[in-house]
């Protein structure tokens, strides 16, 4: 069945996804919305290219739902972190079923007004984060619930991009709009995946942020128990070389990494012997949604996922606002 699709942000991370999804036969690009008329021409002109038909456009987010909710199946949300909440609420009012770009929202107020809204719905709401839908990633969170390789023992998460000057001037480096820094954005892809295959609730945290002269963090570490007494440490440094990142989990049996976007996984034995893992990511961020709307799979990235995910953030802020000051959660 045709999925049709409406898309609210067409910026770099939206346009490579449409690239992959405008081929595909199961998807109809109905409409979509960026404040840039430019983005726009330039979706139109890769659906041109692909001898599809053109979506409509619009330069209000609100009309595009208004207009198109009863001829849509869903949206998807990829715009700046604070408008999240406000656009996903809509959407599900209207009754759209939502993919919505990480992170859900930027506070645990937000996570809990759309997680109520969701279920007064009765429509899906997937956040797309590559982790939490990576079939990698589920599969290393089975792993450490079944101690298929003994009880975990300690995680060390690290995450790097040039980022601070990338970004510089840019949506992401203004606090009101982008909810954080450098941990909150690229950074959340790590904390969402740490939290994903662990499960069990976090204890307490202890945060320290720098932002090296930037308006936002730039550099963040955290250091942290669940409350079963296994240890963690969170590294973000937003001022490094390209976009980086290893979650390395270490069992009595054996050491399993992965990126925090569930690309790849390595399992490494007692003898060194290392197995490794690689699953494509653009086409299984749709294929799950897809999936998750017709009740094929449960949700593996939904809004108590993002509850959680916020918690978390709004731990690490406190505690890096008190320079360290241990806070429970």
């Amino acid at each position: 069945m045709e999925l049709k699709l409406a898309i609210i942000g067409c910026g770099t991370k939206a346009t490579q996804y449409i690239q992959t999804w405008i081929v595909r036969s199961d998807i109809k690009l109905a409409a979509i919305m960026d404040p840039n008329t430019k983005a726009m021409d330039n979706v139109c002109s890769i659906a041109q290219q692909q001898q599809k038909q053109a979506p409509a456009c619009y330069n209000s987010w609100q009309q595009l739902l208004q207009d198109n909710a009863a001829q849509l199946d869903a949206v998807y949300i990829c715009t700046p972190h604070s408008s999240h909440a406000e656009q996903a609420l809509l959407a599900l009012q209207l009754g759209l079923d939502v993919l919505l770009e990480k992170p859900m929202v930027t506070s645990v107020a937000e996570a809990e007004a759309l997680a109520a809204a969701q279920q007064k719905s009765g429509k899906t709401l997937v956040v797309a984060y590559q982790g939490g839908l990576s079939p990698l990633v589920q599969e290393l969170k089975d792993a450490i619930a079944s101690q298929k390789y003994g009880a975990l023992v300690s995680i060390n998460a690290a995450i790097w991009e040039d980022w601070a000057d990338k970004y510089q001037g840019h949506w992401k480096q203004v606090p009101e709009i982008s909810g954080g820094g450098f941990m909150f954005d690229t950074g959340a892809h790590m904390m969402n995946t740490v939290s994903k295959i662990t499960s069990k609730p976090f204890s307490r945290i202890s945060a320290i942020m720098h932002n090296h002269d930037f308006p936002v963090d730039v550099v963040t570490t955290v250091s942290g128990e669940l409350n079963d007494g296994t240890l963690f440490s969170l590294h973000a440094c937003g001022r490094s070389i390209r976009c980086v990142s290893r979650i390395e989990c270490y069992f009595p049996q054996a050491i399993v990494r992965i990126c925090a976007w569930g690309r790849w996984m390595e399992i490494e034995d007692a003898q060194g012997n290392v197995v490794r893992k690689e699953q494509e990511a653009a086409n299984n961020l749709m294929n799950v949604f897809m999936q998750v709307r017709t009740g094929e799979i449960d949700n593996p990235s939904d809004v108590q996922q993002g509850l959680r995910m916020a918690q978390l953030w709004d731990a690490i802020k406190l505690s890096a606002s008190q320079h360290g000051v241990p806070v429970a959660l």
